[in-house]
């Protein structure tokens, strides 16, 4: 799997032959190794090349994120990692057009509706066994 760098003289430059994934992360809630490895294991049993684009950013980034979203290339697809722990996650309402709504919306349109999404619940385990040892140690 490769992923472009910044001395690579053809950054962002996609081969015909790649399919191109593009992994969102909101306030990097979620480490991509397990994707990436998935994504490699894909790659080898499936004999095609993928290439991977990273796009880390936080709360206050999400309607600039969306901006550049909706200016930039069609993707082939997208992978968007959200917080679990959120009080409503309303992605897929109709009249839904505030944050991680308007940048899933957003990701359906550029990938022709080829996006995955991973659901972080790693701050409400922490949150979990952090309340359990308290009430153990009593």
């Amino acid at each position: 799997m490769e992923e472009p760098s910044s001395n690579d003289p053809e950054v962002g430059t996609i081969e015909e032959n790649q399919t191109c994934f593009h992994l969102f992360n909101c306030d990097k809630t979620f480490k991509f190794d397990s994707v990436e490895k998935l994504l490699r294991d894909i790659e080898e049993k499936l004999s095609f090349k993928i290439s991977v684009e990273k796009h880390d950013f936080n709360l206050r980034e999400m309607s600039e994120m969306c901006n550049s979203i909706m200016s930039g290339p069609q993707m082939d697809f997208a992978i968007f990692v959200v917080h679990a722990n959120e009080s409503r996650l309303s992605i897929n309402e109709e009249n839904a057009g505030i944050g991680y709504a308007k940048i899933y919306k957003a990701l359906l349109e550029k990938t022709g509706e080829s996006v995955l999404m991973i659901f972080s619940i790693v701050t409400v385990v922490a949150k979990m066994k952090s309340k359990q040892h308290h009430k153990e140690g009593q």
